[in-house]
């Protein structure tokens, strides 16, 4: 089956899982005011752009603002910038946010080896595959400068890369896995260091836009603090905030469920992540890719994002492969299990971002 028409499948079929929490599941977020009525009506589309989502499209319709409290330069350029060049053909910021996620997804298709499809797809936080959030445009990104790399087609690595840093953060480890890949393959150091400055323009130009913008090149640092992300954490903190939170302290409610999930998550993706190193199922560069993304949200102290940036770590996925046909089938059961109750949460505006 093509890319496009598996992507077109999963986008249809997710928005079939996400009827059953009309039935059942009170709604705790509204449509957006300025998408047209036609899909301001329709749950199965608006419903994929809560949570962040309204902020990608805000940003996308009036630049960067505070907006319900939360000021937005933590929120990276590219994306909203692409909603916006896609709104004058589609005529609408949310359709055209979603037309980039399932461009994005189909190119992920494309670019991932076939034997990474189906734990893509079945990944615990795949319904962010179809909203509108980053994570589709920065996994394609990703998946293009692992397939170029891969080539040695450097020009067109690097320039993924580029564009990855302007999506998220994350892409200075993906900045990272280009420069060891470039050392591992004994480039010149003369070209490193030019390809090391070209692969993070992405990160450099938002931080040249903040400076002149807002005064401070880290604004999107700072902007952090309001989704409790900002301040360096010990894992060990985070352990035992999180420990407390599923034994002594757990409630058997909607947000206990979820940070069950995200614990869970988490050591799914540190077991996955020392699979694929002990078992050198990938070459080192891929390590500081994994490493660097696995580092980041436990050095904040808070795993309330782990369902969708555990599809950032989506190398470390082909450790699934090496597993017995029977344990294989058990974690696509369980994880698509928690998928499909983040469909129901997400679209229903409760937490599952």
């Amino acid at each position: 089956m093509g890319a496009v028409k598996k992507a077109l499948l999963f986008f249809l079929g997710l928005r079939l899982l996400a009827v059953p929490g009309w039935f059942f599941l009170y709604e705790r977020f509204a449509p957006l005011d300025f998408i047209a009525p036609i899909f301001k009506d329709n749950f199965l589309f608006w419903s994929f752009a809560n949570f962040d989502g309204e902020h990608y499209l805000s940003i996308a319709k009036f630049g960067y603002q505070v907006r319900n409290g939360f000021p937005q330069y933590a929120f990276f350029p590219l994306y909203p910038l692409m909603i916006k060049m896609f709104s004058f053909v589609v005529r609408d910021y949310l359709l055209a946010g979603l037309a980039i996620s399932f461009i994005s997804l189909a190119a992920i298709l494309y670019f991932v080896p076939k034997k990474l499809h189906l734990p893509i797809l079945l990944a615990p936080g795949a319904v962010f595959l179809t909203a509108v959030y980053t994570e589709p445009l920065f996994l394609a990104l990703a998946a293009a400068t692992f397939y170029y790399a891969n080539r040695k087609d450097w020009t067109k690595s690097v320039i993924f890369t580029a564009l990855a840093t302007a999506t998220r953060v994350n892409g200075i480890f993906l900045a990272a896995f280009l420069l060891a890949t470039l050392w591992q393959n004994r480039v010149s150091l003369k070209k490193i260091l030019g390809y090391a400055i070209v692969s993070i323009a992405g990160l450099v130009s938002y931080m040249l836009y903040l400076f002149i913008t807002t005064g401070s090149a880290l604004s999107w640092y700072h902007a952090q603090a309001y989704w409790g992300k900002a301040e360096a954490t010990s894992p060990l903190t985070t352990a035992e905030s999180y420990f407390r939170a599923v034994t002594f302290e757990f409630k058997p409610d909607l947000v206990h469920l979820v940070v069950v999930f995200e614990v869970a998550i988490t050591l799914w993706a540190i077991f996955l992540t020392l699979t694929v190193i002990r078992k050198r199922l990938l070459s080192p560069p891929y390590y500081l890719y994994l490493l660097g993304n696995l580092a980041m949200p436990i050095l904040t102290g808070s795993l309330g994002s782990m369902p969708r940036f555990f599809l950032i770590l989506f190398p470390s996925y082909i450790a699934i492969n090496t597993f017995s046909p029977n344990l294989r089938k058990l974690v696509y059961t369980v994880s698509s299990s928690i998928m499909i109750i983040g469909v129901i949460l997400f679209t229903r505006g409760h937490w599952f971002a």
